[in-house]
C-alpha cells in the first residue's frame, strides 16, 4: 500500500497550476501539502494551499479554494472534492478505490513506492553498562531505539542496530579489586551482573571508611590502560560475562541488535582525534594543560582531554561517529538517549561536523523525559536501582491475575506462558504510547488492562479478529469486495490511512502516533463490528466483503504491533 497523503498531493498541484498558471513550480510543491482533516466528517484529506497562497496571489483564500476545486483533474481515486471555509479543500477517496484497496489489502499489508534511499540507517539505542545489571532507567532507551529501528526497516530503510555498551572507566578498576579480593566466580558466572552489581556496590561502601581502596582502584584502571595482560583478561572476562547475561534480557524484551560495540573499542581512536583537531588548532590548550574546543560566544567548551593527558567519554564518542561513518557509509545516526545528555551531543555533533566526519551523514539525538511511577510500590530505594527483570515479572503476574480475573480457563503453564507474552507487551506500549519528548508516567493499572489505551486492548481486538476469521471456514475471497454499509466504508477508509501514519511517526520519530491509530482502528472495528453482522451477513457478497474487511483489519493490526516489538495472541 502507499502513503496516500504522497499519491494525491500531485493532483492538488495540477489543480493549483492550472488555476493560477503564474505561480512557479517550486511554489506550488512548497505551498501545497496534503493532511487529514481534524474532524473526519470533513474529508478523508484536506489541503491548506489556499490559505498559504492568498498572500502570494493576493486574493482570498475561499477565491483559491473555489478555484482549486473547479481546476481538479478528473482521478478514479478522488469521490468528491470540495471547499470549506475558511481555506480548506477537502477531498473523499471514492468507493471504486476503496473496494481495490481494500483487495489487495485482503492479502496482506505493507507500505510501498516509496523512494528510500540507498545508505543505511543506524540506530544507536540501550547503551547498557557492561558489569551492572539493567535498570529500569534503560527501558526507554531500549523498547524506543528499537521500535524506530523497526520502523524505518518497515518503511524500506537498510537499518543497523548497535549497543553502545559501556565497557570502560575507573569503575573497573574497582570491579577488578572486588573480583581479585572478595569475588566467587562460579556465582559470578550463574548471575554475573547480579554479582558483580554487589561486588562494585560492596567496594564503595568498604571505601567510604578506607578511602585508600580507590587509590587502589585508580593503580588498577592504571595498569589496565598501560595493557598489563592479567588485568586485560580480567576485563574481557567481566565484560564477556556480562554481556551473555544482558543478552538474556534482551531476548526476554525481544529487542535484538546488529552489534554491540564496547566504549573500548574506539580507544586508540580517540588519540588519533586528538592528534587531529590539534593539528588542525580546532583543539586548544585551556586550564592546566586540558585540552578543549571552544562552542562559541555563551556556550561551555568541549572538555576533549584532562590536564593527566586522558581522554573522555565525549573523544570516544566523535571517535565512534567517524568510525560508523567510514565503516558503514550510513545516510543518518539516531543517538536514542534522554534530555539529560542533550549537551553532550550538542558538543558531540559540532566537534564531528567541524572536523569534517560527518560529512553527507545526519547526526541526529533523539531525546526522551524520564519515567515516573505512579505507583509508589514500584519507586526507587535510595541507592536501589529497581532492575528491568523485577519490573517485567511484576507485569507477568498481574496479567496472570488479569487473566483469571476474567475467566481465563487455560493449563498452568500455557497461562504463565500468555501472562509473560501480555505483560512485556503491556509494559513496552505503555512506554511507546506516550509522547516521548514528555516524562513518561509508569501506571500499572493503565498498562494492565483491557479497556483503554492499552496492549490487551488491541490483544484481545485482534483475537476477536481472529475468532470471526476462524468460524468462516473456507470462504474464497474472490471477486471484488463491495462496500455498502456506513460502518464498512469507515472502517476500510481508516485502514488506508496507516501509511500515512507511519510516515508521520517516521517523521517525528514518535512511536506514540502508530499507538494512537493501532488504539482507534480497534475501536472503529469493534464498532463495524457491532454495528453489522460478519457472519451472519444478509448476502453471501456482505459476508463476503465483511471477511475481507476482518482480514484487512488483522494485517494491519498485526503489522503495526510488529513494528512496537509487540507479537499478536491468536487467542487470549
Amino acid at each position: 500500500m502507499k502513503v496516500l497523503s504522497n499519491q494525491l498531493k500531485p493532483l492538488f498541484i495540477e489543480a493549483a497550476a492550472a488555476a493560477f498558471p503564474e505561480l512557479a513550480e517550486g511554489d506550488l510543491v512548497d505551498t501545497v501539502a496534503v493532511e487529514e482533516p481534524r474532524d473526519p466528517s470533513h474529508g478523508d484529506y484536506a489541503c491548506t494551499a489556499p490559505f498559504k497562497l492568498a498572500k502570494k496571489l493576493g486574493k482570498k483564500p475561499a477565491e483559491i479554494g473555489e478555484a482549486l476545486v473547479e481546476n481538479f483533474p478528473k482521478d478514479y481515486r478522488v469521490g468528491s472534492v470540495e471547499f470549506m471555509g475558511p481555506g480548506f479543500v477537502n477531498l473523499r477517496l471514492s468507493a471504486t478505490f476503496l473496494e481495490e484497496e481494500l483487495k489487495v489489502l485482503e492479502q496482506g499489508f505493507s507500505v510501498e513506492g516509496e523512494d528510500r534511499r540507498k545508505k543505511p540507517v543506524i540506530v544507536e539505542y540501550s547503551c547498557t553498562n557492561a558489569a551492572k545489571h539493567m535498570g529500569v532507567h534503560h527501558l526507554i532507551t531500549t523498547i524506543l531505539g528499537d521500535v524506530l529501528a523497526n520502523l524505518h526497516e518497515f518503511m524500506g530503510y537498510e537499518v543497523i542496530r548497535i549497543n553502545h555498551l559501556g565497557d570502560w572507566g575507573t569503575n573497573f578498576g574497582k570491579l577488578i579489586y572486588g573480583v581479585e579480593e572478595w569475588g566467587n566466580k562460579k556465582k559470578i558466572r550463574e548471575n554475573p551482573n547480579d554479582e558483580l552489581t554487589k561486588l562494585y556496590v560492596h567496594f564503595n561502601n568498604k571505601a567510604e571508611k578506607h578511602p585508600e581502596l580507590n587509590d587502589e582502584a585508580r593503580k588498577i584502571f592504571k595498569s589496565l590502560e598501560e595493557g598489563d595482560p592479567k588485568r586485560i583478561n580480567m576485563w574481557k572476562w567481566i565484560v564477556s560475562e556480562s554481556v551473555a547475561d544482558l543478552e538474556k534480557t534482551f531476548r526476554r524484551l525481544g529487542v535484538q541488535f546488529d552489534h554491540i560495540m564496547g566504549e573500548s573499542f574506539y580507544l586508540e581512536m580517540a588519540d588519533e582525534i586528538i592528534e587531529d583537531g590539534v593539528k588542525r588548532g580546532l583543539f586548544v590548550e585551556g586550564e592546566g594543560g586540558a585540552l578543549i574546543f571552544d562552542m562559541g560566544e555563551d556556550q561551555v567548551p568541549a572538555l576533549l582531554r584532562k590536564s593527566d593527558g586522558t581522554t573522555l567519554y565525549l573523544t570516544r564518542d566523535v571517535a565512534t561517529a567517524r568510525y560508523r561513518v567510514e565503516t558503514w557509509h550510513p545516510e543518518k545516526i539516531l543517538y536514542v538517549v534522554d534530555h539529560a545528555q542533550s549537551l553532550h551531543f550538542q558538543q558531540d555533533f559540532a566537534i564531528v561536523n567541524a572536523l569534517g566526519y560527518a560529512e553527507g551523514t545526519e547526526l541526529e539525538h533523539v531525546a526522551f523525559g524520564r519515567m515516573n511511577f505512579s505507583d509508589m510500590a514500584m519507586s526507587t530505594r535510595k541507592g536501589n536501582v529497581i532492575k528491568i527483570t523485577k519490573l517485567l515479572s511484576e507485569a507477568r503476574n498481574r496479567a496472570v491475575e488479569m487473566a483469571k480475573k476474567h475467566g481465563n480457563e487455560m493449563e498452568e503453564e500455557e497461562l504463565m506462558e500468555e501472562a509473560e507474552m501480555l505483560g512485556i507487551a503491556s509494559v513496552k506500549y505503555g512506554i511507546l504510547a506516550q509522547d516521548r519528548v514528555k516524562d513518561i508516567v509508569f501506571a500499572w493499572d493503565k498498562i494492565i488492562t483491557l479497556e483503554g489505551n492499552s496492549a490487551p486492548y488491541l490483544l484481545y481486538s485482534y483475537a476477536r479478529a481472529n475468532s470471526i476469521v476462524g468460524k468462516v471456514g473456507d470462504v474464497k475471497l474472490s471477486g471484488m469486495p463491495k462496500l455498502t454499509e456506513e460502518a464498512e466504508i469507515a472502517l476500510v477508509r481508516m485502514l488506508l490511512k496507516f501509511p500515512d501514519e507511519l510516515e508521520n511517526a517516521l517523521a517525528e520519530r514518535k512511536p506514540h502516533i502508530i499507538c494512537a491509530f493501532l488504539y482507534e482502528l480497534c475501536h472503529e472495528f469493534n464498532r463495524f463490528y457491532g454495528a453489522i453482522p460478519v457472519l451472519k451477513a444478509e448476502s453471501e457478497e456482505a459476508r463476503r466483503s465483511r471477511v475481507g474487511i476482518v482480514h484487512g483489519f488483522m494485517h494491519v493490526l498485526k503489522s503495526g504491533l510488529s513494528i512496537l516489538g509487540i507479537p499478536v495472541l491468536e487467542r487470549m
